[in-house]
């Protein structure tokens, strides 16, 4: 019969033993077989005798990352049924689930780790009950959810990051990868939710706003070639993003679209394309076309340029090319000597403080052009001459306008706000080329969305955004920002679900 040994007796045996005392002596005294001894002897002391002497570092052993355990799941068994109001509540087995808990908070740190959930049944009606530890998980597996979709809108329509690189983000950020499918699904989705509410900015209440900026930006899409129309106010506020393919179809359907109850601009202020005051026709909306300062000094300077460039020389055939070129080039800069003290009038004329005698001050500069005692008086001087008196009486009328108004209302002139615009969509133009036309446009929406909410750290603009220079209603829009314009707000998490 097997009798059980304390393990205060084998340790004064193995003493002894070990002090050269006889084996026989030592187990006749404790009454135990010498077999057994020399058993512990070989089998347990000799091999642990290596462990026992060598040396350790002082401290504790060190816990490795892997045997950290999760923490239980929380067994309260529900006191009444839901359902029937039984209250006979009995186990019904266990599954193993993510710790979505450990992933909201700490998942970068740990990883995955799986969590045990108890489930109940009443034993009367046969309905499923839910556990607290289940209520947590699912309450943390919302919020995981909710913060990835937030990173993901963060990323495509702020940083402008690929797919590749927002799935790396997010498996760095939170310890779990997502996929490309997921990321590319919830751009779009949020693309399209961001149009909806660029659409309903016109009916929302708002500052008085009395021009409507518009321009064309050419993103860089290979083969897939189209515009994109971009439309803000003077407050800077992007009312309108719109993909065009037919400019005779799309940009009057735009600018139907923009103008609402609490938008309704009297000017509209565009660069010299000619083509854009006849959509504005076909729409009949009564909007007065302007056309920007800086385009018009543009054109002015490219007119002097071409004259420069179109001198002829009066000289015999005979002469040698070279020769011939080499008096050409001394014809021109000469001239553009001439003529540089005559452009810098022009440019003056444009410059604050002359907004009163600007147009005066054009019309001085082509009685200067006319004059044979200030300027030789050649062909391209007189095709210079005509084109500046074209200029003047094709948009003095928009040239006094649009001055008079920036002094006395401090509206713009000048379309500088929107140029800026087009450079922020020109780099989101490599992700839009995995976009289809429709989608492309909703993908720019979602950029021009982010833009408008975006509060500036510097700047002219700094320490506000674009819908609180307008003055937007949230009320009406029904969002503060553009997570919770999208439909992405911040979930009220219990506290409770950190609980360990």
């Amino acid at each position: 019969m097997n009798r059980i040994i304390p393990t205060e007796i084998k340790v004064k045996i193995m003493q002894e033993s070990l002090s050269l005392t006889k084996v026989e002596v030592i187990a006749a005294r404790h009454e135990v077989s010498p077999e057994a001894i020399y058993y512990w002897f070989n089998q347990k002391v000799k091999s642990t005798l290596g462990d026992v002497l060598k040396n350790d570092p002082p401290g504790p052993a060190p816990q490795l990352a892997e045997e950290v355990k999760a923490i239980p799941a929380k067994l309260e068994r529900p006191n009444i049924c839901d359902q029937c109001g039984g209250k006979r509540v009995r186990k019904n087995g266990t599954y193993k689930v993510i710790n979505w808990v450990w992933l909201l908070t700490i998942g970068w740190l740990v990883g995955l780790r799986k969590v045990v959930i108890q489930r109940w049944r009443c034993a009367d009606c046969g309905h499923e009950l839910t556990g607290v530890e289940r209520q947590r998980q699912a309450e943390a597996r919302r919020a995981w959810w909710q913060q990835i979709k937030r990173l993901i809108g963060l990323s495509r329509f702020k940083l402008g990051l690929s797919v590749r690189k927002t799935q790396t983000l997010v498996g760095f950020a939170y310890g779990r990868q997502v996929s490309v499918g997921f990321i590319q699904q919830q751009t779009m989705n949020l693309g399209r939710r961001a149009q909806s509410v660029l659409q309903r900015l016109k009916n929302c209440r708002q500052k008085e706003a009395h021009f409507l900026l518009f321009d064309e930006t050419f993103p860089k899409l290979g083969k897939r070639f189209y515009s994109l129309g971009v439309m803000i106010c003077e407050h800077g506020l992007i009312r309108s993003v719109h993909t065009i393919r037919r400019k005779a179809q799309n940009i009057p359907d735009q600018l139907c679209q923009v103008v609402g109850e609490h938008y309704h601009p009297k000017y509209f202020l565009t660069d010299l394309d000619v083509t854009y005051g006849k959509y504005l026709k076909r729409t009949g909306l009564p909007l007065e076309h302007l056309r920007d300062i800086v385009h018009q000094m543009r054109q002015i300077a490219r007119i002097f340029d071409e004259a420069v460039k179109e001198v002829t020389l009066d000289v015999p055939k005979g002469l040698p090319h070279k020769q011939r070129k080499k008096q050409r080039k001394l014809k021109q800069r000469l001239l553009r000597k001439r003529l540089k003290p005559i452009l810098a009038i022009a440019f003056k004329a444009f410059s604050p403080g002359y907004e009163s005698v600007c147009v005066l001050m054009l019309e001085g500069v082509i009685s200067q052009l006319c004059d044979p005692g200030l300027v030789l008086q050649t062909k391209s001087v007189q095709r210079l001459a005509c084109r500046m008196d074209r200029f003047v009486k094709k948009h003095g009328a928009n040239i006094n306008t649009l001055l008079e108004m920036s002094v006395t209302a401090g509206t713009p002139k000048t379309t500088n706000s929107l140029e800026s615009k087009n450079a922020l969509f020109k780099p989101f133009s490599r992700i839009a080329k995995s976009f289809r036309l429709a989608t492309a446009w909703n993908f720019f929406s979602g950029v021009a969305l982010m833009e408008n909410f975006d509060v500036k750290s510097r700047g002219v603009h700094q320490d506000s955004s674009a819908i609180q220079r307008a003055s937007i209603c949230l009320e009406d829009l029904g969002a503060t920002d553009f997570f919770s314009a999208v439909g992405l707000d911040n979930l009220q998490i219990s506290p409770t679900i950190f609980t360990l």
